[in-house]
Parts: structure tokens; sequence; C-alpha cells
């Protein structure tokens, strides 16, 4: 498979989707943190995108806390589109799907009108440094004054040494969520995911330097748990 198209297999992103909570830590907390971060914003949330949405999780939670908002979900992968399709489907007219290669792809075309708030969960890790840097551009000018950016991440550990703590705190956790797994047969599937390759991993540090490089204020890492970090900032409202 080549690097970049795991996500297109419906295999890959089929199990994903179904076995996410199993396999991703805190993700109640992620999505708790996003919220908090996002009600506490000084302009109204009426509209959203959510880049490299996946199967939407992050757009039907905003959604569903802001009923006022509607929102788009962009992706690649034809099968991550058609079970966002189904999450979002109770949202009506409020959500929509568009295909879209954040590789390549202008992805702003696909959206009217400056947006409040982006967000982005376990994607943009995915594209080349400079892309990453290159998009982190495009959604600040997309953004309207005192709109949020909200990036749920992959990250790079600072140390090997901390990369192996990250994956053997993984593999703990996949562990514990089956009472029937082999702790050796977790261990070598983590270690084999078909996914992996895709991966082009970042510090959060180094990506928060490149927010506040490209003009976002109050950038932090609002919640992180080994290579899983949410980090994120605010354009100026003037």
């Amino acid at each position: 498979m080549e690097r970049g198209e795991a996500w297109r297999d419906r295999e890959v992103a089929a199990r994903f989707a179904a076995e996410r909570a199993s396999i991703v830590p805190g993700g109640a907390t992620q999505i708790d943190v996003i919220l908090h971060v996002l009600r506490q914003r000084r302009a109204p949330t009426r509209t959203v995108v959510d880049v490299g949405a996946g199967d939407a999780p992050l757009l039907a939670a905003v959604l569903d806390a802001f009923p006022g908002a509607a929102g788009v979900a962009l992706d690649y992968a034809p099968t991550m589109r058609e079970l966002a399709a189904r999450r979002l489907a109770r949202f009506g007219a409020r959500a929509r799907i568009a295909a879209v290669d954040l590789r390549s792809g202008d992805w702003r075309a696909e959206v009217a009108g400056p947006i409040d708030v982006v967000v982005s969960g376990f994607a943009i890790h995915h594209l080349p440094d400079e892309r990453k840097r290159t998009l982190y551009a495009d959604v600040f000018a997309a953004l309207a004054p005192g709109g949020t950016f909200l990036n749920l991440e992959h990250v790079a550990s600072a140390t090997p040494g901390v990369e192996r703590l990250h994956d053997e705190a993984m593999i703990a956790f996949r562990v514990a969520g089956d009472a029937t797994a082999d702790a050796a047969a977790v261990r070598a599937a983590y270690h084999a995911r078909p996914d992996k390759a895709d991966n082009i991993l970042a510090p959060v540090e180094r990506q928060c330097a490149w927010l506040r490089e490209t003009g976002f204020v109050d950038v932090d890492v609002f919640w992180k748990w080994f290579e899983l970090a949410l980090f994120g900032g605010e354009k100026p409202c003037s």
C-alpha cells in the first residue's frame, strides 16, 4: 500500500471508526476539553469546519453543543465520508460532507465566508511538515476575527525513550479494554498496523510555535496524553 493511502482502504477506515473508543485513550475527555474551550469563545459559534473529519465525531459533538451552528466535514476517504454521513444525518441541513484531500486539495473552496471554528482530529499528522504549516496558514486566513482552531493530534515524542513509553501505554490501554486479549498479540498488531507508515509526526511545541508565527494568539496545549495532544489558538479580533 502506498504511503498516504491506508485510510482509503475500506477495511482500515471502518475498523478504526468501529474500534476508536477501545484503541484511543481519553476520547470523552478530549471532547469535554474541546467543548470547554469553545464555550469560552467571546464570539458566537455559527460556522464549523472539521478538517480531515474521518467519520466526524468532533463535528457531531460541536453541533450537539451549539444548536445554532452549521458545519461541514471534509475528508478524502470514501468510507470515512460514508460513515460521517450516517453520523451527521440527524443534523439535516446543518451538516454536509465534502471530498477534500488535504495533501493537495483547496479545502477553502468548500466553505463559503469566514469560519468561526475549525477543528481537526488525528488527520494533519499525515501531512509533511511544510504542508502542515501551509494548512495552518490557510486555517488562519479562513477564520473570522476571533475564530478558534483546535487540533486533536498525534504528535512526536521528545525522545525515543518517551516514544517507547507512549507505545507501551497504548498497548496497555488496549489490553485492559479486552479481558480476552493476549498482550503479545496486541503488541504485534499495534506495531504492524497498516496506517503507521502514514504518520509524519512533529512535536507539539514546534507546531504551537508555527501557529504563533502564523498569527494565532492564546496558543496552548489544552490536553495531552503521551503522543496525543489537543492544541490550538485564536485569530485576533482585530
